[in-house]
């Protein structure tokens, strides 16, 4: 993931955090496959143990919750606010 543009401003960190949390996507995908998968396969078969995808959609969440914070925290003025 690329920081730095060629004129040598940085990105932002809300927008970091925005880039990161759409590439979380593929890990959900592949949490929620195997959770629905688990009924009707056994779990060795799965392509991702369950308690690993339940924890995976759980930093999914986490993740997403911190990005609208910062979104509003920078909307907001949150500099100012600190």
């Amino acid at each position: 993931m690329r920081t730095e543009a060629v004129n040598g401003t940085f990105t932002s960190p809300g927008r970091l955090l925005e880039m990161l949390t759409d590439r979380f996507g593929a890990f959900e995908a592949i949490a929620m496959a195997s959770i629905k998968l688990a009924r009707h396969v056994p779990e060795d078969e799965l392509s991702m143990d369950l308690l690993v995808a339940e924890a995976v959609l759980e930093f999914g969440d986490d993740l997403r919750h911190a990005s609208e914070s910062v979104a509003k925290w920078v909307g907001g003025g949150g500099a100012q606010r600190a």
